[in-house]
Order: C-alpha cells, then sequence, then structure tokens
C-alpha cells in the first residue's frame, strides 16, 4: 500500500537514465553483426545488377519501401513482395504486377501509384523484385552499373 507510482510502473525509464540507455542502445546496435550483404559504402561490392535493375532498386527505395521493407523483407505492415514475385507469385507477370501498382488495392491499403509512376519506373521495380525473388540481388545497395 506504501508503495510509490514509479514503483508500481517498472516499464517507464526515469529521466536521468535515458540518456544511458539510449548510448548503450547505440553501442549495440554498432557493434552487431551486419546481414550477409549489406554496405559499408553505397554501391561498393553490391550485386551486379542490370541498369534497368539498378533503376529499380532506387525506385523501389523512393516509391516502396517505406510500406514493403527496405530490401522487400517481409513485414507485417504490408504484402510480401518476395513471396508475390516469386515463381508462383500472384504478381509475378509483369502485367499483373503493373496494374496492381498503377491501380492499388485499396481494400488492403495499398494506394495507386499512376500519378507518381510511368511503365518503365515499374517495370524497372518489377525487375528489380524478381531478381530479388529469385535470390540473384541480395539485400543491400547493388554497384551501380557501368
Amino acid at each position: 500500500m506504501g508503495r510509490s507510482r514509479r514503483a508500481a510502473l517498472p516499464l517507464r525509464v526515469r529521466a536521468e537514465y535515458r540518456p544511458l540507455i539510449c548510448l548503450i542502445v547505440l553501442l549495440t546496435l554498432a557493434v552487431m553483426p551486419r546481414p550477409a550483404g549489406a554496405q559499408g559504402e553505397a554501391g561498393k561490392g553490391g550485386a551486379k545488377v542490370s541498369a534497368e535493375e539498378y533503376e529499380g532498386w532506387r525506385q523501389y527505395n523512393a516509391n516502396c519501401a517505406r510500406c514493403h521493407g527496405q530490401d522487400a523483407l517481409p513485414n507485417p505492415v504490408a504484402a510480401n513482395l518476395l513471396k508475390s514475385l516469386s515463381e508462383a507469385g500472384p504478381v509475378r507477370d509483369k502485367e499483373a504486377f503493373t496494374t496492381v501498382v498503377m491501380k492499388g488495392r485499396s481494400a488492403k491499403g495499398m494506394p495507386a501509384f499512376a500519378k507518381q509512376l510511368d511503365a518503365a519506373k515499374v517495370g524497372a521495380i518489377h525487375s528489380y523484385l524478381v531478381g530479388r525473388a529469385d535470390k540473384r540481388i541480395p539485400v543491400g545497395r547493388p554497384k551501380r552499373p557501368t
């Protein structure tokens, strides 16, 4: 009965400990091993891709990654694009993929991108994602084609 409110809420962090906790988290992240294929410097040592796949990577990061995740890795927010564009996936076909991107799927929360993307950009995104789904393109920034 004599317990303070602070003691009843152990998950709250006292203000004076917050900087220390932030420092611990940052140091932990700094020493964690990076995933295979992750890049230290942008574009150096990455997977070799075609110019279209590289442009697809750029467009994907600018337009799709915020919902579908960086490197198209599965997440609980949006459709798993690696599965959707796999050999047996429902949008493996470029035309089906383009239709979904341009028209969206409002019932599932996907907006239409017809005003933001043209057919060439959608085609490039498709090429990049097929490469990711086929495991030809690893995670990380691909090497810029020369």
